[in-house]
């Protein structure tokens, strides 16, 4: 839908302007004059002054007029850059120069406006994480609230937007939210667990103890008690005198058998003196001896022919050829006078360690992709000058984390290394492969800004990473450098020179310059690898802003990098976001 605020396409004459269709009540009748300022003629000057109605001239509305609608082909990208959010607009605009808007020839008003609050609306959005979209539309209607007049001859004299993620998004927070709750309700469920099993174990604890408290107790107890047959009945009868009956027959019973055994026991002996009397063994004048010493203390051995008891003989003593047959049977055999034999003990080899002399740690299977992977080193302003936009290059390495990390095969592909300057140079991350797991530095700002000091870092760390890269994949394309600059020199022209050193390295990385803030163009063409790959802020640009521009820049250079370096190439290519643009355009 288009809303055209002039009236006729031409010019036409004066009188015929009350002839036109669907004439409002507030217009504006403009005659162009040449070589002259135009003449504007209104409702309410018309009795003031006339212009002719013969004169060739433009109707403009000047009445308000109202628009809603919903942004679908503009994306608002969130902080992250990989989620959007959805906007509706309602928009409020009248006409209050209506010059402008003849000598602009505007047909559609709508196109002028919704291109300026779309703009403004991009840089706004990329400010706030897809969670937070309410506070990201407090932000634009704030920011909203006042008159805008636009150079046009429009005046956007009411602006609200209703802002909430796209349907990707929803799910993505819905599916967030659902696993904060299951996390929170599984770390509930886990306490709970842990105390009911130290609640358990607790009270098992206590009768274990109690039982071993009692056991000892009735140990000591049983330790003053003789366990005889009489004892126990005696403490049977303690603890239930009702079953003396019972006890007593008990006791009746032991004494019978006991006599039953000795008679029988007495009448064996008998038997045997007899037998031995009858065999001729015992004579009549051994019969005294024979029953003191059969009947009286009992048989204690065998009586001999010669009448003499004799005793069994000892067990015959294994001599030293001889071995008993046992569990280690088969571990020993003898030797000569039956010492038995050695056995030889295995040796196994010493295991080596990464301690052992001259032993070599294993090389680490490599996680990039055998097609390629780029060094990637970014290095950020950290002076005085850049203090304005800190947190926003912060946010900026906090994107790429999330850029990478959604995209694994990419990260594959990239190692990272992030770099600070002022005064002096600052390793914030060594080069590494990112993960949700990565580390991501914050920016400390510091005095001074001299440029010299990083390069010599990189000429330090460039060639010997790119080195041991190699040992450990097959392709190492060569290095990029990222090289954000937000302040001017201090050690003008010494730079230039350990700029040249690097450069002239066989390693040496293709440097991509971004010049915001106070740096000028000419800088950034001297930063520049080569005058492409140098990009700058426009004249009077928020700094803010810039560094969130250089942040949609970096994440999607580096994105094209690795996918590049995934199908087996380099391919170094700058799309410039709006508020950049190229050095050798300026």
């Amino acid at each position: 839908m288009t809303v055209s605020l002039i009236l006729n396409d031409r010019p036409i004459p004066r009188s015929q302007v009350g002839a036109l269709p669907n004439l409002p009540p507030s217009v504006a009748i403009v005659y162009p004059v040449e070589g002259a300022p135009w003449e504007v003629e209104t409702v309410r000057t018309r009795s003031q002054r006339w212009f002719g109605k013969n004169r060739a001239c433009y109707a403009v509305d000047l009445s308000d007029h109202r628009r809603s609608a919903k942004l679908t082909e503009t994306p608002l990208t969130c902080q992250d850059g990989g989620h959007r959010f959805e906007a509706k607009i309602d928009v409020g605009f009248r006409v209050h120069d209506p010059v402008r808007l003849v000598r602009g020839n505007v047909q559609d008003a709508l196109s002028v406006i919704y291109g300026c609050l779309t703009h403004r609306m991009r840089l706004y959005a990329a400010e706030f994480p897809i969670t937070e979209a309410l506070a990201a539309q407090t932000r634009m209607n704030g920011a909203f609230a006042q008159d805008m007049q636009l150079t046009e001859g429009i005046t956007i004299y009411h602006c609200t937007i209703q802002l909430e993620p796209d349907a990707a998004s929803r799910e993505f927070i819905r599916r967030l939210r659902q696993a904060e709750r299951e996390d929170a309700l599984g770390l509930h469920s886990n306490k709970a667990a842990v105390g009911q099993a130290w609640h358990t174990e607790s009270i098992k604890d206590i009768e274990h103890q109690a039982r071993i408290a009692r056991e000892e107790q009735e140990r000591k107890v049983l330790a003053g008690v003789q366990l005889d047959f009489e004892s126990l009945v005696r403490e049977h009868l303690t603890k239930h005198p009702n079953d003396t009956q019972e006890a007593m027959g008990l006791l009746l019973r032991l004494e019978e058998s006991r006599a039953g055994q000795v008679e029988i026991q007495e009448q064996r002996h008998v038997e045997m003196v007899k037998y031995l009397i009858d065999k001729g063994v015992v004579r009549d004048v051994d019969l005294p001896g024979v029953r003191n010493g059969v009947l009286g203390a009992g048989v204690a051995g065998v009586l001999s022919p010669s009448g003499q008891a004799s005793a069994p003989g000892p067990a015959p003593a294994i001599g030293p050829g001889r071995h008993a047959a046992g569990a280690h049977g088969h571990l020993a055999g003898t030797q000569g006078g039956g010492a038995p034999s050695a056995i030889p003990q295995s040796r196994s080899a010493p295991v080596r360690t990464w301690g052992d002399a001259g032993a070599q740690p294993a090389t680490p299977a490599a996680g990039a992709p055998a097609t390629g992977l780029v060094p990637v080193y970014v290095v950020l302003d950290a002076s005085a000058a850049a203090a304005g936009c800190a947190t926003e290059l912060a946010n900026a390495l906090r994107s790429l984390q999330t850029l990478l990390a959604n995209s694994p095969d990419v990260a594959a592909a990239v190692r990272l290394s992030v770099l600070s300057y002022a005064d002096t140079a600052e390793v914030l991350l060594p080069l590494t492969e990112v993960t949700w797991q990565t580390g991501i530095p914050d920016l400390r700002g510091g005095p001074g800004c001299r440029y010299a000091p990083v390069f010599r870092r990189l000429l330090d760390l460039v060639p010997l990473e790119t080195e041991r890269l190699k040992q450990q994949v097959a392709r190492v394309l060569r290095p990029v450098v990222f090289f954000l600059a937000a302040g001017e020199a201090e050690d003008a022209p010494q730079w230039a020179d350990v700029r040249a050193e690097l450069m002239r390295h066989k390693y040496h990385p293709h440097l991509v310059a971004c010049g915001i803030g106070e740096v000028r163009g000419h800088t950034v063409e001297r930063l520049a690898s080569r005058p492409e790959l140098g990009v700058v802020a426009l004249p009077g640009a928020d700094l803010a802003q810039s560094a969130v521009q250089f942040s949609v820049l970096l994440q999607n250079t580096v994105l094209h990098l690795g996918r590049s370096a995934l199908a087996g190439g380099m391919e170094l290519r700058l799309d410039c976001p709006q508020g950049l643009t190229p050095v050798k355009n300026v």
